[in-house]
């Protein structure tokens, strides 16, 4: 009779342990899950962070502002004395590498190239050899100041004067 009394015991310990097949299964299932979350977690650390933009470093931010449009003059002066009156209708407009101007008298070429003095972008060198200072650069104002060597005559009138001379010019 004792063991018809453990006969229920033994089915009852029989029962709360599960298969093979189903202990399998479970670590199988365990795996699989362990495994998917370890790549999905991989996938998302480290790499290459293409999202973020590149620092934009003082010669691009200056020269994206000065490529803005065409400066059209508001005034020039030479040593501190007002000579607008020589570039009436003076405009100027850059490009990464490049310049054109109208009405800019012998100072400023129709056209030619440019580069940043250094880092800073505080200057520039045309490709004549002149250094132009980058004296103020916003969005809608550029101030630039250049030391002129020449006197220069044309017909019947100066068309430069030697001197520091400041342009001041708006869009």
């Amino acid at each position: 009779m004792d063991d018809v009394n453990k006969l229920p015991n033994r089915l009852a310990n029989n029962q709360q342990r599960p298969t093979n097949n189903s202990m399998k299964t479970f670590i199988k299932t365990i795996l699989t899950i362990s495994s998917l979350s370890f790549v999905i977690l991989l996938s998302h650390c480290g790499g290459s962070k293409s999202n973020d933009p590149a620092p934009v470093t003082e010669p691009q931010r200056v020269t994206s502002l000065m490529k803005t449009g065409t400066w059209k003059i508001q005034s020039v002066s030479v040593d501190g004395t007002d000579q607008s009156a020589l570039f009436k209708n003076f405009t100027l407009s850059f490009t990464d590498a490049n310049f054109s101007s109208v009405n800019g008298s012998a100072v400023w070429p129709a056209s030619g190239t440019w580069k940043f003095v250094s880092d800073q972008a505080t200057s520039f060198t045309r490709d004549d050899g002149l250094v132009v200072t980058i004296q103020n650069v916003s969005s809608t104002s550029l101030i630039i100041s250049l030391v002129w060597t020449k006197t220069t005559l044309g017909p019947g009138r100066v068309e430069s004067v030697k001197g520091t001379t400041v342009f001041t010019m708006g869009l």
